[in-house]
């Protein structure tokens, strides 16, 4: 095929990319911003111009045919290596420029990630971040995000990691409950208060605490309970109770005494220390803009351990 025929069926190959790694017509249509029609389109041109069936589909599913499956994975190459082109020539860049897509949970945006960035944006103008606000980990590869940043203890392998800074939880509870109630003195007392849990699974109601060589897990009960930390900390702030918290999302409360710390010298939570953690692809070259963006949050984020 000469290149004249080629060229158009260059976008049509990175379509049919799409259609097999997010496995339907309808979220790649979604992902690209057009309708289902012009992807079914797409791949009924490109299966025209090879003389080849890609896809077999039915009302209910859709696979590879064989050839399909070899297309697929020379089409998935040609398009990491137009990423790869991209990335060289951001790389060698001599300006902070370009586009940034970054993946991280609600409640680390909103309270440690936010103000940090946007003093990058008045630093960096001419970088266009987009801030996609996700709960669960993304994967980077299949929906296309430049930098993931998570709270882990097992970064994801195969990735690049930095370590952004550590994360710890906090028990606290206000000073009007305290008053009222009394403080717990050691990890078997909180089984007599009322305590603000999440709801998502039977384990939350499980409490781990830690101490040296101490260990101890508490079956804990309450009036109220909610899958939202700023929900329970906002119970805890009215002293209906006591509950556990991410460091950063109590830290300016604690600092005012709004909020006050129990069993400080007990580690809750996991075992195992978690990290704020920034991933992304692995490459030869990585954009300017992506490596000044996990430098800065590095910077910033480590003034405030």
């Amino acid at each position: 095929m000469d290149t004249n025929r080629l060229l158009p069926l260059l976008s049509e190959m990175a379509i049919f990319v799409n259609v097999v790694e997010l496995g339907s017509f309808s979220k790649t249509a979604v992902k690209l911003g057009v309708s289902p029609s012009s992807i079914s389109r797409s791949i009924a041109r490109l299966e025209d111009a090879l003389e080849i069936k890609l896809l077999n589909r039915s009302t209910r599913q859709m696979k590879l045919s064989t050839d399909g499956d070899e297309v697929f994975r020379m089409c998935s190459k040609m398009l990491d290596n137009a990423k790869e082109a991209v990335s060289a020539a951001q790389a060698r860049s001599s300006e902070y420029s370009g586009s940034l897509k970054v993946a991280a949970p609600k409640a680390l945006s909103k309270q440690v990630l936010t103000p940090i960035i946007l003093v990058f944006m008045k630093k960096y103008p001419n970088i266009q971040l987009q801030l996609i606000i996700a709960e669960e980990y993304i994967d980077p590869i299949h929906e296309e995000i430049d930098v993931v940043i998570h709270i882990t203890s097992s970064p994801v392998e195969g990735l690049v990691a930095t370590t952004l800074g550590s994360r710890n939880n906090v028990l606290c509870a206000s000073p009007d409950y305290i008053e009222r109630y009394g403080s717990p003195q050691s990890p078997t007392d909180i089984q007599n208060h009322n305590c603000i849990c999440l709801t998502e699974k039977l384990s939350d109601r499980i409490w781990h605490f830690s101490k040296g060589s101490c260990s101890e897990s508490i079956q804990v009960d309450g009036s109220f309970a909610v899958n939202h930390s700023e929900i329970r900390r906002e119970a805890v702030l009215e002293g209906m109770g006591i509950s556990i918290f991410p460091d950063f999302s109590v830290q300016e409360y604690i600092d005012t005494g709004a909020i006050v710390p129990i069993l400080g010298e007990w580690h809750v939570g996991a075992s195992k220390q978690q990290f704020v953690v920034a991933q992304y692809l692995q490459s030869k070259f990585v954009p300017k803009q992506l490596k000044v963006f996990v430098s800065f949050l590095k910077e910033r984020m480590e003034s405030f351990q």
